[in-house]
């Protein structure tokens, strides 16, 4: 099977969220779905010093939907918002 690769956008719920600690456990959960051992994450500034977290990733696209992934993420402390922000078929 191909693999995807998947970019899912966290928002924490506040500036002052603990972003260290919400970022391992998403890392931790995205490595369940992830096809290799690497998670790359990036911040993104949004406004008003709230950051969200983008966590990119290969997945076996026999997985399937990324529902379940975005439920799991959207359960981590201090996060307010979970989306699947891009999701391609990886070549190389």
């Amino acid at each position: 099977m191909a693999q995807v690769a998947v970019i899912m956008k966290v928002i924490p719920g506040s500036p002052e969220a603990n972003f260290k600690k919400i970022t391992e456990e998403c890392v931790a959960i995205c490595k369940k779905y992830s096809d290799t051992d690497m998670v790359n994450v990036k911040e993104e500034p949004l406004a008003f010093g709230l950051k969200s977290l983008l966590f990119n990733f290969l997945m076996e696209e026999s997985i399937g939907d990324t529902e379940p992934l975005e439920e799991q993420l959207s359960k981590v402390a201090e996060v307010q918002t979970v989306e699947t922000s891009d999701v391609r078929r990886a070549f190389g």
